[in-house]
C-alpha cells in the first residue's frame, strides 16, 4: 500500500504544479494538500508493513514490536501479561528502527531536520488553528518537494537497514 501512496502522492505534486504554473492557487493547493497527506499516508503504512513482518517473524522483542504497533505491554498479578493501546508518533517508530537497523544514522542530517519539518507542516494541515488556508503556493512547493523526497530518502535508509536492499528503483525515481 505504501508504493501506491507514493505514486499517488507524486501525482497530485505533479498535478498541483502544473495548476500553480496555471496561476489556479485555490486548485493547485487542494493537489499540494493532497500530496501532503498521501506522503504522510504513505511512512505510516510503510512503518505498519514492517511492523506487522517483525510481529509475524517474532524477531523483535516483544516491548519493540509493541511499540511499533502502537500497544503496551502490561503485566498484573490478576492478568499476566496484557497489551494495551498507546499511541506512538511515525518519528518515534522511525527512530526505533534507525538506531536499530541504522546505527550511523544522523538525526541532526538534512533528510531528517526535512522529515520532521515535513512532519510539523502536515499537522498544521490536519490541525488548523485558522479558518483559511493562508500558506503561499511557494511554500506549499518547496514543503511538499522536500518533505516527499525526505520520506522516500528515510524509507529508503530504513528499507536497506532492515533487507539489506534499497528500494525498488521505480520508488527512488519518485524522489523529486
Amino acid at each position: 500500500m505504501f508504493e501506491e501512496y507514493l505514486q499517488d502522492s507524486n501525482e497530485f505534486l505533479s498535478i498541483a504544479e502544473e495548476a500553480f504554473k496555471a496561476s489556479n492557487e485555490r486548485e493547485a493547493r487542494r493537489y499540494y494538500r493532497a500530496s501532503v497527506f498521501y506522503s504522510a499516508g504513505a511512512i505510516e503504512a510503510f512503518v505498519n508493513y514492517i511492523a506487522d513482518s517483525f510481529a509475524k517473524a517474532e524477531s523483535l522483542t516483544a516491548h519493540e514490536t509493541a511499540f511499533l504497533n502502537d500497544k503496551r505491554l502490561i503485566f498484573s498479578i490478576d492478568r499476566g501479561l496484557n497489551e494495551r493501546t498507546e499511541y506512538h508518533s511515525i518519528d518515534d517508530k522511525l527512530r526505533l528502527l534507525l538506531n536499530k537497523f541504522v546505527p550511523g544514522f544522523d538525526f541532526s542530517s538534512g533528510i531528517w531536520s526535512s522529515f520532521m519539518q515535513f512532519k510539523n507542516f502536515r499537522d498544521l494541515l490536519v490541525h488548523p488553528r485558522q479558518a483559511d488556508d493562508e500558506t503561499e503556493i511557494i511554500e506549499y512547493q518547496t514543503k511538499v518537494q522536500a518533505g516527499l523526497s525526505s520520506i522516500i530518502e528515510l524509507m529508503n535508509c530504513v528499507s536497506e537497514g532492515i533487507f539489506k536492499r534499497p528500494l525498488r528503483k521505480q520508488l527512488l525515481d519518485l524522489i523529486p
